[in-house]
Formats: structure tokens, sequence, C-alpha cells
């Protein structure tokens, strides 16, 4: 039985039932609009509006940071609990349940038992996403929506929670699935063009490095927290990356590459946890100086604090050329092309994939500098890269932002082939986006 605000928001969202078109009169005050709720940093932000008589109205508000606390906001158990006398079955409330950035409406009119509920940001050709609940008392009516809540599993209810799902991508800064520069599927992207490190076929040939003996492990972790924000919400992220790559034929060129990255989150106190997995082959066209890379990539993500779940696939080709000669260091050119999609979340036994599905396009610069000072003892390198990403297809919170990252390295101790790349990096990275900003600092090694 699924009572609470969980999975994917499967039982907050899917609160709305069948799809009307007809209008209805409110009988009672409107609900707080979303903008008189903006004093609340909260992740869940809620307004309630009583009725009271001679034409009095009472307008509260409050936050969660806990998607499952939210469920009961217009319970009238919880209406007589907080507003105690000013609270009467026969007068009107209205309220609005800001969840994560897309506004969930309820209403009790006056005089009657029926609970209605209304999104308006579910636009889909003009309609408008609501549902009535009639029981002989506000408390049972209330309760024929917590029963409904138990079937999620109609096609219905799974179709309705989909575009929810959907929508909090357009609507929510900080949905941990997509829509933004720490969801899954900007993680996907940025996996598949990173000029941040030296680690391309392309640029271990023009380093002079041949790794006869197979290339190295890669592990890394980055931090970001600070002043990191997406809207009106602050956030903490760890991230941590393993890497391989191999010679398709003994001699050859072409990489082979496996990437695992994962992640830890939090936005207001709200946790999430995400995971991917890459897998891609890059091709040198030109030696020492052009390369292609197809790639897959997989990524998940759950958090029943946040109302999330889904999982997205994406298809990439990036392009990498090298120009030497500038100066004494060398500039990287990448573009890349790709698609995400999310997929059928039937393994919970809901299939509510939203069916995002949007192309991207990400293109930059890094320029690799080898260092005149040694650091430990060895030979050091210094990095900057600059990427843009833009989206197409459906609607995003933010289509387009903007990362650029500063890193120092460390190389062997001697210049040589085999010791041309970094072992040891230390990475700054700023993402930014229109009302987006994320710092993070990291640390990564080859063995």
């Amino acid at each position: 039985m699924i009572k609470k605000f969980a999975w994917g928001a499967v039982a907050t969202l899917s609160m709305l039932g069948p799809i009307t078109t007809s209008a209805h009169a409110q009988v009672g005050p409107p609900p707080p609009t979303p903008q008189q709720l903006d004093q609340l940093q909260s992740l869940f932000r809620i307004g309630v509006t009583l009725g009271l008589p001679g034409g009095i109205t009472r307008t509260d508000s409050y936050g969660l940071d806990i998607a499952n606390d939210g469920q009961d906001f217009m319970n009238p158990q919880r209406l007589r609990e907080r507003y105690g006398a000013q609270y009467n079955d026969l007068f009107p409330v209205s309220g609005v349940i800001d969840f994560r950035g897309l506004p969930i409406y309820g209403f009790y009119d006056a005089n009657s038992p029926v609970f209605r509920i209304s999104i308006p940001a579910l636009d889909a050709e003009g309609e408008t996403y609501q549902n009535r609940f009639n029981g002989v008392t506000r408390q049972a009516s209330y309760d024929l929506f917590n029963e409904y809540l138990d079937e999620v599993d109609s096609a219905e209810a799974e179709r309705l929670v989909r575009l929810l799902l959907k929508s909090l991508a357009r609507y929510s800064p900080v949905d941990p699935l997509a829509g933004n520069p720490n969801s899954v599927q900007s993680g996907l992207v940025r996996s598949s063009l990173d000029l941040s490190s030296g680690d391309s076929a392309i640029e271990q040939a023009a380093n002079g490095g041949t790794n006869t003996a197979g290339d190295p492990w890669i592990v890394g972790a980055n931090y970001s927290g600070g002043s990191s924000n997406g809207g009106r919400y602050d956030f903490m992220r760890v991230d941590g990356r393993i890497a391989r790559s191999f010679r398709l034929t003994e001699g050859g060129r072409a990489l082979l590459k496996f990437d695992l990255p994962i992640s830890y989150s939090e936005v207001n106190g709200a946790r999430a946890a995400t995971a991917q997995f890459g897998v891609g082959v890059e091709f040198p066209l030109i030696a020492q100086r052009w390369s292609l890379e197809p790639r897959i990539g997989y990524g998940i993500t759950g958090s029943d604090q946040l109302g999330s779940l889904g999982h997205m696939i994406s298809t990439t080709v990036a392009s990498r050329y090298v120009l030497n000669g500038l100066g004494r260091g060398r500039l990287i050119i990448g573009n890349m092309v790709g698609y995400t999609s999310t997929m059928s979340t039937g393994f919970t036994g809901y299939n509510v994939n939203p069916g995002l599905k949007n192309w991207a396009f990400r293109n930059g610069v890094a320029y690799d500098l080898p260092l005149k000072f040694r650091g430990f003892g060895r030979n050091t390198s210094v990095r900057a890269s600059y990427a843009l990403t833009n989206y197409t297809g459906d609607k995003l919170y933010y289509d387009t932002f903007h990362e650029m990252t500063l890193s120092l390295g460390i190389r062997g101790r001697e210049e040589s082939a085999r010791n041309a790349r970094d072992l040891i990096r230390l990475n700054f990275n700023l993402i930014k986006a229109s009302d987006y900003t994320s710092w993070s600092a990291g640390l990564g090694f080859r063995f």
C-alpha cells in the first residue's frame, strides 16, 4: 500500500485522478499564490487560506523539506490540529503545495464535503487536470482520496503521474532526473564530453604516450557546496568516479572506455543518490589530431525525500581536435551531439516513465600547458576548459548551462612518453545557468 510521497512522487502526484475540462465555480477564498510563499526557503512550501464567518479570511504558510511530510496538508484532521476552532467542516478552505516548483491546489468549498484537486501547470492542449472526491463528510472525501493513492497502478493514474514527473523537469530547478546541471540527464551528457582532463586517446597520442601496457585506472571525487544553489534551493553534492580504458588491439590507438560516476546530494537537507554507467570507443581518425567517440550511457536516481524516481539512457557522439604549437601548450576543441530518453519504471511495479526525450549539444575548448616549475619533485601542468551545453526537445527548467574548469596536474618525474600525462589532478569547477550556480573542487588519481 502506498500512502506517502515516495518513489518518483507516485503517491503524491497520483492524487489527480481522471482528467476533466469542465469549469468549476469556486465557493470561498482563493488559495495563496506561489509568489506569496516566496519568503519560505523550504523544498516544499504550503499555503492555506481559511474562510471565516463575516467574510474574514486567515492565510497561513509553512515549509517542509521532506516530501513524505506534505501528503496531509489538506487532511481535515490535520487542519483541526493546526487551526483549532478556526477550522470548521462548513467553512471554505483552499490550499496549495509548491512541490519543488510545481503548484498543486486543493479545495473544500463552503458548505460542501467535496475535496477537489487541481494542477493548472499541466496545460496539455489547454486542459486543466482536476479530480473530485465526494464523501458524506470532508474526512470521508479525503479518505477516498487516500484510498485512490493505493490505485496508482491504474492506467489513468500512471499516465497522470508520468505527466507530473515530466512537468517537474520543466518547473523544478533541482529535479534529480532531468532539467538541471545536477540531474542524471546532465551527468550523462557531461561525461560524454569531459574536457577538464586529458583522458582521450587523441591527447595521449599528442603527448607522445603509447601506453602499450594498457591504460591506467582513474579514480576521482568532487565536492560542491557552500554557495551552490539552484533557484531558491541550496544543495550539497559529492561525486565519485571510477574509469578504465583498454586498447582494442595490441599496438592500436582506439580505446574502449568504461566510466562509472556515482553521486550523493542534499537539497535543503533532502537526500538523493544517483549512479551512472558509460561505455564508449574512441577512434583516432587523424593521428595525434582528431578522434570520434560514440558512447552509450545509463543513469538512475531515487529519493523518497525529494519524491523522485527514474532512469535514463543516452547515446552520444563526441569529436576532439587537437591543435599543437600554440605557445608551449595545445588547444583541444570538443563537440558533441547526443540524445537522452527516460525509460520504463516497470521494475518498481508502476510504470511512471515521464517520457522525456531531448537532443543535447555540448561544445567547448580546453588549453593544456606544461609548467616550468616542479611540484613534489615532478613535472606539473595547468589546464583550463570551457563547455556550453544546450538542449532541445521536451521543455526543461534549464536548457542551457556553462561549465568552466581550472585544474593543476602533477606528472611523472621525467618528461617521457610514459610520464607525459597527469598522475594527480586537482580540479576547480564552476557551472552556471540563469539562476543556478555550482562551485566544486575535486581530486583525481591515475594508477
